[in-house]
């Protein structure tokens, strides 16, 4: 009887110990897939989310580079680069806009798509991701900026696959 009262007393702490602290946290997890093609830093990783750009007196902003590899899941189509919109910088007030230029790997880009040919975006094939390219966000004009302040603004670029292989 004794052993038993014991078994059931180290049974009551059992149940004691893991069932009356218990926490719940819920993260969400997303994710933007496109199936089709990516950019990322040339290491693999994201793109950042944000840059801050030096401004220097007497030259004005200094030129952002990331080293730059897109993706495709379909070997002998060309991938085109566009922006969304013509990028700039403005200050809290949306006023004093600073216009921006933004190349990849050379290549001046617009709301219009460039396009980068297969065979030389991808000359290892697409395993790998295409071969490393240099993305510029830049001033447009370079030079001295008027008006002191926090300027602000997006640079959007749009990546899409051309929709018919390479020699059609």
């Amino acid at each position: 009887m004794k052993s038993h009262f014991k078994l059931i007393a180290v049974a009551g702490m059992l149940v004691t110990a893991f069932g009356t602290s218990a926490v719940q946290r819920d993260i969400t997890v997303t994710a933007d897939i496109d199936p089709t093609v990516d950019i990322t830093l040339a290491d693999g990783s994201s793109l950042p989310s944000s840059i801050a750009m030096q401004y220097l007196p007497g030259k004005g902003l200094a030129a952002h580079k990331e080293n730059i590899k897109f993706w495709s899941n379909t070997e002998d189509r060309a991938l085109n680069v566009s922006l969304a919109n013509a990028p700039s910088l403005t200050d809290a007030n949306g006023s004093n806009a600073i216009p921006l230029s933004v190349s990849v790997n050379g290549k001046k880009l617009s709301t219009t798509a460039t396009s980068l040919a297969y065979a030389t975006t991808f000359p290892s094939g697409i395993a790998n991701g295409s071969s490393t390219m240099p993305l510029v966000i830049a001033q447009a004009t370079p030079g001295n900026v008027s008006s002191a302040g926090t300027y602000t603004g997006i640079v959007s670029l749009i990546v899409t696959q051309a929709t018919a292989p390479v020699g059609n």
